[in-house]
């Protein structure tokens, strides 16, 4: 049950997330419902889980959508990755953590997606964008997660936790 609900949550970000949002979205702003499922999945189950849904995510977003391959996936793994420092920590169990990880990976993400524009060429206004499109869609994504991160504590993480309770 476990493997199957992940699946169809993977499956169901990556659509929201390339199809639908896209599609409804007024002035691009949407939350970032990936990054919210690998902070929430990398709090959870660890770093190496949650960066491997992340390469995974974001390589499928950058071969079917993106335009630079290998960097949504880049900044999708390191998230998991970092997000999974809180992994099995006494203070993991508090909303704000997955809640503050995702916005922080979020703001990295899209800073990191800025200097990519301006490698190649691009010079949006720094400003303008930070207060338009980057604040908005982090607020926008940390409250997706903290819905996100009760959703999968309450489906994944205790029937884990009571596994290894009956394993010890």
């Amino acid at each position: 049950m476990r493997k199957w609900l992940l699946a169809l949550s993977l499956l169901l970000c990556f659509y929201l997330d390339n199809v639908l949002f896209p599609l409804l979205s007024r002035y691009g702003l949407h939350p970032d419902m990936a990054l919210a499922l690998v902070v929430s999945l990398g709090v959870l189950a660890g770093p190496f889980a949650g960066g491997a849904a992340g390469f995974f995510m974001g390589l499928l977003s950058d071969l079917f959508f993106g335009k630079i391959v290998g960097l949504t996936g880049l900044a999708l793994m390191l998230s998991g990755a970092a997000a999974g420092f809180f992994y099995r920590k006494f203070y993991a169990d508090n909303l704000i953590i997955p809640t503050a990880a995702a916005m922080i990976c979020s703001f990295l993400k899209e800073h990191m997606f800025l200097i990519a524009a301006a490698a190649v060429g691009a010079r949006p206004p720094y400003f303008r964008t930070l207060a338009t499109y980057i604040l908005p869609c982090l607020l926008l994504t940390g409250g997706v997660c903290t819905l996100m991160h009760l959703f999968f504590k309450h489906n994944l993480y205790r029937p884990l936790w009571r596994k290894e309770a009956i394993d010890l």
